[in-house]
């Protein structure tokens, strides 16, 4: 009896940690993996459809055991109030759209991220590095490219982190978003990191 009860109290002080733990701490990995997946599409590259990060129940695992995580869950947050697992791969009609608008735009910018005139910012946008390495004739439109990019690339921060009702998160995406950009950046292409330039 004293070993069920001290196994109900280790399950009881995991799931309150984990609950906290899920309010509390920005999901770095899922992140990374939804970062991923949308830098490869406006690249233009294959990129693997979505996978879930919740793991099946193993087989073996006790009915008593899961009753007892069910009914802890029910207690202490309640179903009303029970937040909606962190999916950065959620969809809607605009994230859907903006995606779409970065990858349409991107082959244009390409070129410049190729010669060193734009180049890759801590903050997931572009930035005009070289304004000497575009041709004259193409000076406003890559000014305008960039802009149009940045913009797309802010409000889809925003939808992500919309999305999944934790708009104190958008800077963390931003900033994982460009860590990936730079770990996925083609060599030779420019990229920004603590105020300086550097060449991949």
């Amino acid at each position: 009896m004293r070993k069920i009860a001290i196994s109900l109290s280790v399950l009881l002080t995991v799931f309150v940690v984990a609950c906290v733990t899920i309010n509390v701490y920005f999901p770095e990995a899922a992140a990374v993996e939804a970062a991923d997946r949308i830098i490869d599409k406006v690249r233009g590259e294959e990129s693997a459809e979505p996978t879930s990060r919740l793991q099946p129940v193993d087989s073996n695992q006790s009915a008593f055991v899961y009753s007892i995580a069910s009914g802890l869950s029910n207690f202490l947050i309640g179903e009303a109030n029970a937040q909606e697992p962190v999916d950065f791969d959620k969809p809607s009609a605009e994230k859907a759209a903006l995606e779409n608008s970065l990858a349409a735009r991107f082959p244009s910018l390409r070129v410049f991220l190729d010669s060193g005139a734009i180049g890759l910012t801590d903050s997931g946008l572009l930035e005009i590095r070289d304004r000497n390495l575009v041709p004259l004739k193409d000076r406003n439109t890559v000014v305008q490219l960039v802009a149009a990019q940045n913009n797309d690339w802010n409000a889809l921060y925003a939808e992500i982190a919309r999305l999944n009702n934790h708009p104190e998160w958008q800077d963390s995406i931003r900033r994982t978003f460009a860590e990936r950009w730079v770990a996925k950046a083609d060599k030779g292409w420019y990229y920004r990191e603590g105020g300086a330039w550097k060449q991949k």
